[in-house]
């Protein structure tokens, strides 16, 4: 016998109490139904799965073992039995890392460790065997002599973990640039033979590795960058990121160049970046990151460029700083009083910040307010008269290189040697000086 359960939301009268609360407890099921639908909305897999047949000590496969995979941070379990043929499956595996448990009556107990997955992963465990024996026996098999391999793929990707994050120094604070350090990847400065990314502005929306980069001799909009699933990148001109991948926020990059699986959406060349996860135990770090001019390396060029009369460098070292101070905690969620998540293995959380500081000398924010003394020399040199009451609305001070100011203005224009002399171009609007 079938019952058909009908859910219509059109025949409410509106003018009734009672409906009103039905349009409330409506409105609540569908934001719910939208909130735990939307893993399903994501355009690009971020799971792994692990296979593996389990054998017994002479090679006859074992059915019905059961198999349980835990993951050693949060310590989620998950299990499943091997079928007929031996074989069993983990499928929406989170990125982590599992030890695997594969009891049978009548044989030991078989256990291995610090089994890796990481995001996209399809690995097949080789080398289950179970032994004759006692369950309350185990065997314990160390990582080195299980095979992990990858199974029906021909992808070709590389792994950029944590460790090589906390381990490798980049310039900026954005795990993509991470990427310089792959074979294949190239820098797209041109003729001018500089490096296009440069690190020097950290805002979304500004200068980023993504756009910055051609992978294998493909074109920069070429390469492609994830979040967690969510894509990332800007979608006006396919270039920067919408987002920073911050590296001590970040768990794992994994930059897949070709011959991927057309579960992921974008392409050909993708950076998927997988945030780091609380677990059983607290854990956290509170950090500051620095980088100041007086501790920089002069460029060659502005070296060559030479002094002028006063002895300052015609072009000098930009007076750039940063400072980016942060920190981030993660662990389970207790409330004190309670029994929620007494065990530690049902709800976590991780929360990271940072303060991006930046003050980027990059010779065009700059002004320049002549004293009494210059306000004099240009009187000389066009009389107040010619001015107008509001010299501000119609006059304009040109500083060059040479040390001379260009003073422009309806009524004619000359040029002062001012003192101290500016040594960028700009323009700027005249201010009588109080």
């Amino acid at each position: 016998m079938t019952r058909n359960a009908t859910f219509s939301i059109f025949n409410i009268d509106f003018q009734r109490k009672g409906s009103m609360a039905a349009v409330g407890v409506l409105a609540a099921v569908l934001c719910a139904l939208a909130f735990l639908g939307q893993s399903v909305a994501l355009a690009q897999t971020t799971s792994a799965t692990l296979t593996g047949t389990v054998f017994d000590a002479s090679g006859a496969v074992v059915p019905g073992a059961a198999v349980t995979l835990k993951n050693e941070a949060s310590g989620d379990v998950r299990s499943t039995k091997s079928n007929g043929e031996g074989y069993f499956t983990f499928a929406a595996v989170p990125p982590a890392t599992y030890t695997l448990s594969v009891e049978k009556e009548n044989f030991k107990k078989w256990t291995t460790k610090s089994i890796m997955l990481n995001s996209d992963d399809k690995r097949n465990l080789a080398g289950i065997k179970l032994e004759p024996g006692a369950a309350a026996e185990t065997v314990v098999v160390e990582a080195s002599s299980v095979q992990i391999t990858p199974t029906d793929s021909g992808e070709k990707s590389t792994l950029i973990n944590e460790h090589i994050m906390q381990n490798v120094a980049i310039v900026g604070q954005n795990a993509a640039e991470f990427v310089k350090i792959m074979p294949g990847m190239a820098m797209t400065g041109g003729v001018l033979n500089q490096s296009s990314y440069s690190a020097t502005d950290e805002r979304t929306g500004g200068n980023h590795p993504v756009g910055s980069f051609s992978a294998n001799g493909t074109r920069t909009g070429a390469l492609d960058i994830t979040s967690d699933g969510a894509h990332i990148i800007d979608p006006g001109c396919n270039c920067g990121q919408a987002m920073n991948t911050n590296p001590d926020m970040t768990a794992e990059l994994k930059v897949m160049t070709s011959n991927f699986g057309a579960d992921e959406a974008k392409g050909p060349v993708v950076i998927s970046a997988i945030g780091k996860s609380g677990g059983q135990q607290f854990h956290g770090e509170a950090y500051v990151y620095a980088r100041n001019w007086h501790l920089d390396a002069d460029d060659p060029q502005n070296k060559d460029a030479g002094l002028l009369p006063n002895g300052t460098p015609v072009a000098p070292k930009p007076k750039t700083r940063y400072f980016y101070p942060g920190f981030n905690i993660g662990g389970p969620v207790i409330i004190p009083g309670t029994q929620l998540n007494h065990n530690r293995d049902k709800l976590f959380f991780f929360y990271g910040m940072e303060y991006y500081k930046q003050d980027v000398d990059n010779g065009v924010y700059q002004f320049f307010k002549p004293d009494q003394s210059q306000w004099a020399d240009l009187d000389e040199c066009l009389p107040a008269a010619q001015l107008g009451p509001e010299p501000s609305r119609n006059a304009r001070l040109q500083l060059r290189p040479s040390g001379y100011a260009v003073f422009q203005h309806a009524a004619g224009a000359c040029a002062r040697r001012l003192q101290p002399q500016p040594n960028t171009e700009a323009v700027c609007l005249l201010q009588p000086s109080a």
